[in-house]
């Protein structure tokens, strides 16, 4: 069976296949695009000049005056000999004398209407030219009664009526616009909005593809960017690019599973050791000193679950579904009250969000173990703000961070009381770094802000999940 295609289709392929495939290329077209609206913006112009000439040359308001008036003048029996010669004078002009009146017509063309004025303003005697049935449809006739008899009827052939629509505002008569808005000007004004829109559209056309490219490329280190393809459209060299930052994207998904992977093996192999020293030091007789070891071996083995916690930050969607935030937090806040800390949670209603539960555990986890540690009252509230987002703020009446390391406390290692050694409640430096890597990997973002009167508010904000009408919707 044979499929027909549709003629649509058809051209889109020729189109596709006459496209330049290059950058250069299609910059070229871009230019060659923008010099052929320019020249047949040029053409149209010339073209109304032209017609514009020819008429002025065979209808002239004071050369159809003048004509009206010599055959007024005249006698009957020499106007025959007198519209010979007008004729050729101007042989596009055709005088035609008549007995009866010739019924006038009532005309709707700025253009001949002005003409008709024009004429009648230098006519001085009581009657007046008025527009009448003409000769040929493309022709525009006028009439007028003569003093010695007769009426005379001149049809001036280059006289075309002037095209609807956009083309009758560049046609209209000068004297009632602005000196601004000429017809010259009016023809500048369209060869500039022809050029501008073909320069717009291709420019767009061959920049898309590389703004894309730059915004999927930016996205990289987030979850967002770790999932489907780059760019594959545009000119050779875009599709070049995204095929090498494919397959950077690639190796460095490479070395972070490798990475992963040796740190899974040293990991074990450190705990097995720091287990070994642990059980050793159940057998040293001084109490005292056991306890000291017994501290830097506990020590030892947080620092090392905290590191191996930070670098386990990059994982893929497999763990992914949808998960009630407000149960998320309440079960966080509910562990650290059992725990003998003061930890409030308020929010109404269900906060839906799609992502790991694993990661949104840790993240809270982190957040009200810092707070605990440096405060005695600690607040959750969540809610959902109208541009879609899940709002969470951690809010303690700790002393806070100082404004002028806000912007570092999310590095590694780096503390928000700097006074503080490594063991006591300042911990490693890694909860903040471990909150927002895990925050943006699902689309969200950290903030610090400082409360009133005193204390901190970490302010997370997550997306929220589709709802069934919304993801239907689109």
């Amino acid at each position: 069976m044979v499929t027909r295609r549709k003629p649509g289709m058809v051209l889109s392929d020729i189109a596709r296949r006459l496209r330049p495939d290059h950058l250069l290329g299609q910059i070229s077209l871009l230019i060659l695009g923008s010099v052929i609206a320019y020249q047949l913006v040029i053409i149209l112009m010339l073209h109304v000049m032209e017609s514009e000439g020819r008429r002025h040359y065979v209808s002239e308001a004071d050369f159809l005056t003048g004509v009206l008036i010599a055959l007024d003048a005249a006698q009957p029996l020499e106007r025959d000999a007198l519209i010979q010669k007008i004729r050729y004078a101007a042989p596009y002009t055709n005088i035609v004398m008549r007995g009866d009146r010739p019924a006038p017509v009532p005309t709707d063309e700025p253009v001949f209407a002005a003409e008709i004025s024009r004429i009648n303003a230098h006519l001085t005697g009581a009657s007046k030219a008025y527009a009448t049935t003409p000769f040929h449809a493309t022709h525009d006739t006028l009439a007028l009664e003569l003093e010695k008899g007769g009426y005379a009827l001149v049809s001036v052939a280059q006289h075309r009526k002037p095209p609807r629509l956009l083309w009758r505002w560049l046609w209209e008569p000068e004297p009632s616009y602005p000196f601004l808005l000429t017809r010259w000007v009016r023809m500048g004004f369209l060869f500039f909005i022809s050029a501008a829109a073909v320069m717009i559209f291709l420019s767009n056309y061959i920049i898309a593809p590389l703004a894309e490219l730059a915004h999927r490329a930016e996205s990289f280190p987030t979850r967002e960017g770790l999932k489907g393809t780059l760019v594959d459209r545009g000119p050779r060299e875009i599709r070049d690019l995204s095929r090498a930052i494919r397959g950077m994207k690639e190796r460095i998904l490479g070395m972070i599973a490798e990475r992963t992977h040796i740190l899974a093996a040293v990991s074990h192999d450190l705990k097995t050791i720091i287990t070994r020293l642990s059980l050793r030091t159940e057998f040293i007789a001084d109490p005292e000193l056991r306890r000291k070891m017994q501290n830097d071996i506990s020590l030892m083995d947080l620092m090392l679950r905290k590191n191996l916690e930070y670098l386990r930050t990059e994982t893929t969607d497999a763990d992914h579904s949808l998960i009630e935030l407000g149960s998320v937090i309440q079960t966080v806040a509910d562990e650290f009250n059992d725990l003998g800390h003061k930890v409030a949670y308020s929010g109404e209603g269900k906060f839906m969000m799609r992502g790991s539960l694993s990661e949104m555990l840790r993240v809270f986890t982190n957040l009200v173990e810092n707070a605990v540690n440096h405060a005695e009252n600690v607040e959750i509230t969540v809610a959902e703000d109208p541009d879609g987002r899940l709002r969470v703020e951690v809010s303690d009446d700790g002393p806070g961070i100082p404004e002028e390391i806000k912007s570092k406390v999310f590095d590694p290692f780096v503390r928000g009381q700097a006074g503080r050694t490594m063991g006591d409640k300042g911990g490693f430096g890694l909860g903040l770094s471990i909150v927002r890597s895990l925050v943006e990997s699902h689309g969200g973002a950290v903030a610090l802000l400082d409360r009133a009167p005193r204390g901190l508010i970490v302010r997370v904000l997550l997306p929220a999940a589709e709802t069934e009408a919304e993801r239907e919707a689109a």
